[in-house]
């Protein structure tokens, strides 16, 4: 009986991923990789890219190496000439699961001049094989009014949690129910600079996150 609950809560686990996924809306602005970005890479693999036209005109661009490694540059336009502003391994997830980036606005403000668009970047990892869920990771990261990237939410589809993560605390819910009143709030203060970071400080549970 116990093996049949399981099974059932992993089924919905997925389902609410999924539905996270599903909720992303398109990008605001997609186009050719740039071609001297491109000729920066040679024969390195590009396994994905993502543009967002404003605020500041910005590509990310993910590679991986020829030693396995998944590696995330970001470039802005300036005077006309596209500038590598950083580039991590550390904040993205590693290993044989596919990778991917994307834009969305799904975050908005309502100020006295209209409404504020704030470009979100999503980082999503996927399993590889039959017995692995369809996602196992996703990472979103809102960029601040003086273009910082920061992350705000991380989704654990193996510890089937999601957290929203602020300045100071964690708020950890389930997965499945990402709306769900049933969280638990940590105070902890993570690095969540995309420049920064190192993904593998991020707890994953709410007694990870304890000091």
């Amino acid at each position: 009986m116990h093996l049949i609950r399981k099974k059932q809560f992993r089924a919905a686990v997925l389902l609410g991923l999924a539905l996270l996924i599903c909720r992303l809306p398109a990008a605001r602005a997609s186009g050719q990789l740039p071609a001297d970005i491109r000729a920066q890479f040679g024969g390195i693999e590009i396994t994905d890219s993502a543009y967002w036209d404003s605020p500041g005109s910005t590509w990310f661009v993910l590679i991986r190496t020829p030693d396995r490694v998944n590696r995330l540059l970001c470039y802005t336009l300036e005077n006309g000439t596209w500038t590598q502003q950083f580039q991590t391994s550390a904040a993205v997830p590693q290993g044989d699961g596919r990778v991917r980036i994307l834009f969305s606005d799904q975050i908005k403000e309502i100020t006295g001049s209209g409404t504020v668009i704030k470009p979100v970047l999503t980082v999503l990892q996927y399993g590889t094989g039959p017995d692995e869920p369809s996602m196992r990771l996703q990472l979103e990261f809102m960029r601040s009014a003086s273009g910082i990237w920061n992350l705000f939410r991380a989704v654990f589809s193996d510890e089937q949690m999601c957290l929203d993560i602020d300045e100071d605390t964690v708020a950890f819910r389930p997965a499945a129910d990402p709306d769900s009143d049933r969280l638990q709030i940590v105070t902890v203060t993570l690095e969540r600079d995309l420049r920064h970071m190192n993904l593998a400080e991020i707890p994953k549970t709410p007694e990870q996150a304890q000091p």
